[in-house]
């Protein structure tokens, strides 16, 4: 990447992670997933309403981004777990509080380390509904031209509603020079497709592990390149957190300014 290519593209990363809620991300251009398919998808709820996305990666923790609690207590949020129809009052949904978070230097201005572990109150019931999904090892990394999926409840376009059923699109990884060292990007390049509003904090899932969790993305949905925090940096992190559940509730509070998707 050129010098002059490498700073048009950080001014945009900045302008990006200082429009907060604004900046956001769906799926665009994918398939109705199927019932299952995803089991460690998680809702992440705000008085009923889907808001940010996540992943169930133990019993009693979901990762998902920082930079969906910027401006709202997440004592406040509802985890839900085993959902696939988000109009109907399903028997296999499991709702959760947040008893703790975990973060790890997360910086707002540029969107780096955008990764939170939300504990929950109690254990999870793992089923055919409720399931883990894996991390890579640590610095672990992804190939060029490799295929992911990434699936969610957003939006198809940029003001539309959320999905009611989680979609699924595949997106390709881009080489590095067109990323950044802490993230993975994605795009499609056949036609539009990626994430949008609602999905910021889902997993990208690589070779059936969870590589990413989507932070941002640049242009109009669907257009790419979107980012992903880089979770194979942050495993060892992971692992210590995960390893030493908190013991502290946190506490709940008002809410501030409506949670931004991506």
């Amino acid at each position: 990447m050129s010098a002059l290519r490498f700073l048009a593209l950080l001014a945009v990363l900045l302008a990006t992670a200082r429009a907060g809620s604004a900046a956001r991300a769906d799926i665009v251009g994918g398939r109705k997933a199927r019932r299952q398919q995803f089991p460690f998808l998680v809702s992440l709820q705000n008085q009923g309403r889907h808001v940010c996305g996540g992943a169930l990666v133990h019993p009693l923790f979901v990762l998902t981004v920082a930079s969906c609690f910027q401006s709202r207590n997440p004592g406040i949020v509802t985890v839900v777990l085993g959902a696939y129809d988000l109009r109907r009052q399903e028997s296999s949904r499991q709702r959760f509080s947040v008893r703790s978070i975990s973060e790890n230097g997360y910086d707002p201005q540029e969107n780096l380390n955008d990764l939170l572990l939300l504990q929950l109150d109690r254990e999870a019931n793992l089923t055919s509904d409720v399931a883990l999904v894996p991390l890579p090892p640590q610095n672990a990394t992804v190939e060029p031209g490799t295929s992911c999926q990434v699936a969610g409840w957003g939006s198809r376009r940029r003001g539309g509603r959320l999905s009611r059923f989680p979609r699924v699109v595949n997106v390709t990884v881009t080489p590095p020079d067109r990323c950044r060292p802490n993230n993975i990007c994605t795009r499609v390049f056949t036609r539009r497709g990626g994430v949008c509003e609602g999905d910021r904090g889902t997993p990208l899932v690589c070779n059936g592990l969870a590589h990413g969790v989507a932070s941002f993305t640049l242009g109009p949905c669907g257009r790419g390149p979107d980012f992903f925090t880089r979770v194979a940096l942050f495993r060892d992190w992971i692992d210590s957190v995960l390893n030493t559940p908190s013991q502290e509730h946190w506490p709940e509070g008002p809410p501030t300014e409506p949670m931004g998707g991506l």
